[in-house]
């Protein structure tokens, strides 16, 4: 018997979390029961080949917080783990973020916003000031970015990160999408952007609390075959509607009280109410 939905999903992509996977349930935990309510969200942890203790970690999350579930890949495959993640889950909402990366202001503000838009990108690279990422992973994420810009005409800073989705309005996008490894995230942006769908980008805070894991030449080889992979691929859904795309300063997440914020929120419902009584 499928368990009850719950309201919001957090996808977490595990692989060797053993010093931070427990301190992030822990603290994540407590503003999720503040800003969502206690009882209606759940983990969905996904090990990703794990070889150190994170299995052990995540069996102890699980009876802490019973609504949580537990997936386990056999081998390491960033992508694929989202995309289990994201079938799996029971929410109406997901929240997709990284054991050392999740953003409580993002997501209060997501959640107290959601049904505004179908997608919010949390980009670590809007907002220099809150970018503190080793500087090669810096060069790293500017020179992928600028390739998306030109291959694809992305319009935005960041397709990799935290993540606020409608799983109703998404999942059938994310069944769609072919790409794994490290670009499912850039195929489904530029599928939703594509489509016309509601998206925002909001800064979040990045500071890295352990050295990075793989080697520049080694990333930089996967990104190039992936990304010409992708760029075949998208023929398949070309721009052919006006971008829906909001751009956000983090004071607007951090003051309800932002005149600018209020406008842009009420012009935005506005144009989708117009939208759906268009389509209607």
């Amino acid at each position: 018997m499928r368990a009850p939905m719950r309201a919001l999903s957090v996808i977490v992509p595990i692989f060797n979390e053993e010093p931070d996977l427990w301190l992030m349930a822990a603290e994540l935990s407590v503003h999720l029961d503040s800003i969502v309510g206690q009882g209606q969200w759940q983990f969905v942890l996904v090990d990703n080949g794990s070889v150190d203790a994170s299995p052990q970690i995540i069996g102890r999350i699980v009876e802490t917080w019973p609504t949580s579930i537990r997936i386990r890949l056999a081998e390491p495959n960033f992508g694929e783990a989202l995309v289990q993640g994201l079938v799996a889950a029971d929410g109406d909402w997901a929240y997709i973020i990284n054991v050392d990366f999740w953003d409580e202001v993002m997501l209060g503000w997501c959640w107290r916003h959601r049904g505004l838009y179908d997608l919010v990108l949390g980009s670590k690279r809007a907002d220099p000031m809150l970018n503190r990422q080793h500087q090669y992973r810096r060069l790293l994420s500017w020179g992928l970015n600028s390739i998306l810009q030109f291959a694809f005409g992305f319009v935005g800073t960041d397709t990799h990160g935290q993540k606020f989705l409608s799983l109703s309005t998404m999942r059938p996008m994310i069944e769609q999408c072919r790409m794994r490894r490290g670009q499912f995230d850039t195929e489904l942006t530029l599928r939703a952007i594509r489509q016309g769908y509601w998206i925002a980008e909001v800064p979040v805070p990045c500071v890295e609390i352990r050295p990075p894991r793989n080697l520049m030449f080694k990333k930089i080889s996967r990104n190039l075959v992936d990304i010409l992979r992708l760029k075949r691929m998208v023929r398949e859904f070309p721009i052919d509607r006006p971008i829906r795309y909001h751009r956000w300063a983090r004071e607007d997440l951090e003051s309800e009280d932002s005149v600018q914020a209020r406008f842009l929120l009420s012009r935005a419902e506005r144009a989708r109410q117009g939208a759906a009584a268009t389509a209607a």
